[in-house]
């Protein structure tokens, strides 16, 4: 494998890298998100009156309503954090594998540098050998 061949695997592999870190971002931003929605709605729950022995029959109508929407809304919001949270852990896996792509990339990478450098020195002996050979002869 060539060193070209090499890096542009390495700036994909950066570049996807990235791209994984945006998206890992944005399920975390979403998920704060929907968390201080899910606070607001509980903090709406709470509000509500206690006090029912006041209350009349279309207050306690519109409180019945009131408690029916915030529990469908923490419903619906739940299943968004698991799914959030799933998606969170497929990103987590991604980078796990991402990262051990790289290492071996890294590690061909160094393997390549070595056998250049071997092949350099072999090439260099050749040559200097080649050079006091002809030396010799031409004496």
């Amino acid at each position: 494998m060539n060193p070209e061949t090499l890096n542009m695997i390495l700036k994909l592999r950066e570049w996807d890298e990235e791209v994984e870190k945006q998206k890992f971002a944005t399920l975390l931003s979403e998920r704060r998100r929907i968390e201080t929605c899910m606070k607001e709605l509980e903090e709406r729950f709470n509000f509500m009156p206690l006090s029912y022995k006041e209350l009349s029959s279309e207050k306690l109508l519109i409180l019945y309503s009131e408690i029916a929407y915030i529990t469908e809304q923490l419903i619906e919001i739940k299943k968004i954090i698991e799914q959030i949270n799933h998606e969170l852990e497929k990103q987590r896996e991604t980078y796990e594998l991402a990262f051990k792509e790289r290492k071996k990339i890294d590690q061909l990478y160094d393997r390549l540098i070595t056998k250049l450098k071997l092949h350099r020195e072999k090439v260099e002996e050749t040559i200097t050998s080649d050079t006091f050979i002809s030396r010799i002869r031409g004496e």
